[in-house]
């Protein structure tokens, strides 16, 4: 099983993954590592793989929460012993032997870590929730439990790339409204417009004082192969497709 590792998540007791689509166990059109219980796949299939995941980086536990679009952050110690679906885009983790993830296939994943509190993070930014403040309340998440801005290091892993990302006018004025930042990262080419979500996320988390970030500047749209992609399924008239997991945690 292959995985993309950021080259600054590294600590003695830290492991991490943004995961591709293959080495896994569901059929076509999910093939193969389909990590969402939310797109039709069968839930035994997302089970294995889970497992699969789990195992190649020797986790036991995770937590994870229903994706929305949304801003709000959680903390994993809160929820565990519920058994109530949790919706969220991003999660806070101080706990060993426990690992986080979310869910993309063209949004971003970012995965967080402080290096002294240690402490771990992971949020799923479309332009929705990124715009509305995902990385700016997970960071402010960090910093109420005890962490330093200086010490923080965060990983964007692949997602749809500014070439890729086409929009129309009325996301614009959306984004435009929700966030006046993001108006400089729509790119006009050959009377179309595009989105720049990538390095849009990097400047917010660099206006929070961010220093340590790694942009993995892989597109989802583009490589089939690779990674699993709503835009360009949907493009297809089939807009049933898998998604791709990104974890991190904390071992002993």
């Amino acid at each position: 099983m292959e995985f993309i590792k950021s080259k600054i998540l590294k600590h003695p007791n830290l492991k991490h993954a943004f995961c591709l689509r293959s080495g896994g166990v569901s059929p076509h059109p999910y093939k193969s590592l389909n990590c969402s219980y939310y797109v039709g796949d069968q839930n035994i299939n997302v089970k294995k793989n889970h497992e699969l995941i789990l195992k190649s980086l020797n986790f036991e536990k995770s937590f994870s929460v229903k994706q929305v679009h949304s801003n709000k952050v959680v903390c994993a110690e809160d929820h565990l012993s519920k058994n109530t679906e949790i919706e969220a885009d991003a999660i806070i983790c101080k706990s060993f032997d426990l690992a986080i993830s979310v869910t993309t296939a063209d949004c971003a994943p970012l995965l967080i870590f402080d290096r002294k509190e240690l402490i771990v993070g992971a949020a799923h930014a479309g332009w929705k929730g990124a715009v509305k403040g995902i990385t700016d309340n997970l960071i402010e998440h960090f910093q109420m439990n005890g962490s330093l801005i200086e010490n923080i290091l965060v990983a964007i892993g692949p997602c749809i790339g500014k070439d890729s990302f086409e929009v129309k006018s009325d996301m614009i004025k959306a984004c435009i409204k929700e966030d006046y930042l993001s108006e400089r990262f729509f790119i006009n080419k050959s009377n179309n417009d595009f989105f720049d979500l990538g390095s849009y996320l990097v400047k917010k988390l660099e206006n929070k004082g961010l220093r340590f970030i790694d942009y993995i500047d892989e597109d989802t749209y583009k490589n089939s192969e690779k990674f699993f992609s709503y835009r360009r399924e949907t493009k297809k008239n089939n807009p049933t497709t898998g998604r791709m997991i990104n974890i991190i945690g904390l071992t002993k």
